[in-house]
């Protein structure tokens, strides 16, 4: 199959959606399908047009932003010339310009499928809301033009304000969850080193942006330091620019004394040696609080290291602990019960998850492209 997948972003900028899409790409071309993924030019030192790992890349300049949003408008005819040479149209949301590109595909005869990731978040603000506001519109339509529509899973569908409205359309897939399992001796021995001998060792592993629960995460050590004295402390890695937030100077300026006492930030780790950081841990901890994380891959990615998780009980956020038993769900933006939650698995530790880790085998990568591959031909 000749696929286009349109996306806002792609790498070098790392998010859960860039490095979904990256596994999804380049598993299908090793498939012997032809990808070309069409994005924004938004840094500069990158080729505005090449081929990596099979999988041709194209991005168009971008003239301005409207919030985080790039605004490129040789996308829009880009994209038409290349839905012309394409049987498959895929369109990763959030993204505006896929009503555009939706109307186009079904006008050429074209099948279009929507990758949904994550429902907008509609902050407080006149600003945000009519940010949001217009892009809802654009893929409400969208929704109406789509072949078929691709969730991460039911539970978040049926709790999506977007998707309720095409239930009959969902083809839910679990994220194509691939990472490598590869020693580092120098990150080993740079988070031996800020370790220092603690007994407890707790992660966090995602971008340090706003919809993650950071705070919360740092709110509930005053209730961690009452059971766990000073024998913690709370890994961080991810990266700490996020495009259009300035969230981890907030962080810095808000709670800097907990921060330097009991948090240890390690910056992005490359996803080759994630494994590295993963079994260093007695638990990983998910604590988002908002509509815009709708799954945690994290907490496969550690699962599958033996390390149970502790996550927000939220639509899509809470399958992989329901799925798995390898955890524990605490009630949304309450510090009591995270840190409640905390405390059980620790007590318990590490082996008393980790005997049911079979069930891990649902959320095998493979799967994921085969399904992909499956619905395409549908």
């Amino acid at each position: 199959m000749r696929i286009l997948i349109t996306t806002t972003y792609y790498l070098p900028n790392v998010s859960g959606i860039t490095i979904y899409i990256n596994i999804l790409a380049e598993e299908l071309v090793k498939r012997g399908h032809e990808v070309t993924i069409l994005t924004s030019w938004h840094m500069k030192d990158t080729a505005r047009e090449e081929i990596i790992n099979g999988v041709r890349i194209i991005r168009e300049p971008v003239w301005f932003y409207i919030g985080k949003g790039p605004i490129c408008p040789s996308f829009l005819w880009k994209s038409v010339k290349e839905i012309f040479r394409t049987e498959i149209i895929n369109c990763h949301l959030p993204q505006p310009e896929s009503v555009w590109v939706a109307f186009w595909s079904r006008l050429l005869g074209k099948k279009v499928f929507l990758t949904h990731h994550t429902d907008l978040s509609f902050w407080k603000g006149i600003k945000n809301k009519i940010i949001d506001g217009g892009v809802f519109v654009c893929q409400f339509v969208a929704g109406i033009l789509a072949t078929g529509i691709i969730p991460y899973t039911q539970d978040y569908a049926e709790n999506s304000y977007l998707l309720k409205h095409f239930l009959k359309k969902v083809y839910p897939i679990y994220p194509p969850i691939k990472f490598g399992i590869e020693t580092n001796n120098d990150l080993a021995k740079q988070i031996e080193k800020e370790i220092k001998n603690k007994k407890y060792i707790i992660g966090f592993c995602g971008r340090i942006a706003k919809q993650k629960g950071i705070e919360l995460l740092i709110e509930s050590t005053t209730i961690l330091d009452e059971r766990l004295g000073d024998n913690y402390v709370i890994l961080m890695a991810g990266p700490k620019k996020v495009i259009g937030e300035n969230y981890y100077e907030y962080l810095l300026e808000k709670y800097g004394k907990i921060l330097k006492d009991r948090f240890v930030f390690l910056d992005n780790i490359p996803r080759e040696f994630l494994a590295v950081f993963y079994q260093k841990l007695d638990l990983l901890v998910l604590p988002s609080d908002d509509i815009l994380e709708s799954f945690g891959w994290v907490q496969i990615e550690a699962m599958k290291c033996g390390v149970p998780c502790v996550a927000t009980n939220l639509p899509g956020m809470r399958i992989p602990v329901k799925e798995t038993a390898m955890g524990e769900l605490f009630k949304n933006r309450s510090k009591n019960d995270l840190a409640k939650k905390i405390v059980e698995v620790l007590d318990k530790g590490k082996g008393a998850y980790q005997k049911d880790m079979g069930k891990l085998s649902k959320f095998e990568y493979a799967k994921t492209i085969e399904n992909y591959e499956m619905i395409f031909q549908k």
